[in-house]
């Protein structure tokens, strides 16, 4: 029902990118983290937007940047039946949900990232994944369980090399 969002931003480039676009479902605590090439405009945050999240949301929490107050993105919001909240200019704490997990993605980034700090952009997906299978203090269950209603069940390790015919004869 309600989503916070925000941005990492001035981040090393990585396949390109150099911001992270942060998602939070309010309610599940779900996170969707974004990687971009720059700041987006509002019409790119629109087509990034209906590219991946897959709810429509009756209301946005977001900071005051230019995209946000943008006309077409408030005008992105009420197409889709979403209300727009603003938090307080040079207040964070108003956002604290998408500050949290922006602090959770940098610290996962940093314990991974390789010395150069340019592949962050391909560990954005296992942050994720970590992130929304990690219990939440607030509601004591996990965001993937809130939404699926089971646990989440990690794909075994997968084989380095393809079978031959006799490993599967054995």
């Amino acid at each position: 029902e309600e989503i916070a969002m925000d941005f990492i931003v001035e981040l090393p480039k990585s396949q390109g990118n150099t911001i992270i676009w942060t998602i939070i479902d309010l309610f599940s605590k779900q996170a969707h983290f974004i990687a971009c090439k720059g700041l987006p405009s509002e019409k790119k945050l629109a087509k990034l937007f209906v590219k991946h999240i897959y709810r429509l949301p009756r209301r946005t929490i977001s900071d005051r940047g230019v995209q946000f107050t943008a006309k077409f993105w408030r005008g992105f919001l009420k197409s889709i039946g979403s209300s727009q909240g603003l938090s307080s200019a040079f207040h964070p704490a108003c956002n604290g949900a998408a500050e949290r997990a922006n602090a959770m993605t940098e610290q996962y980034i940093r314990c991974y990232v390789n010395y150069q700090q340019e592949n962050w952009a391909e560990l954005l997906p296992f942050a994720e994944v970590a992130y929304n299978n990690a219990v939440h203090s607030s509601t004591g269950l996990t965001p993937f369980q809130i939404n699926t209603g089971m646990d989440f069940v990690p794909m075994p390790e997968l084989p380095k090399q393809p079978p031959t015919s006799m490993s599967l004869t054995e």
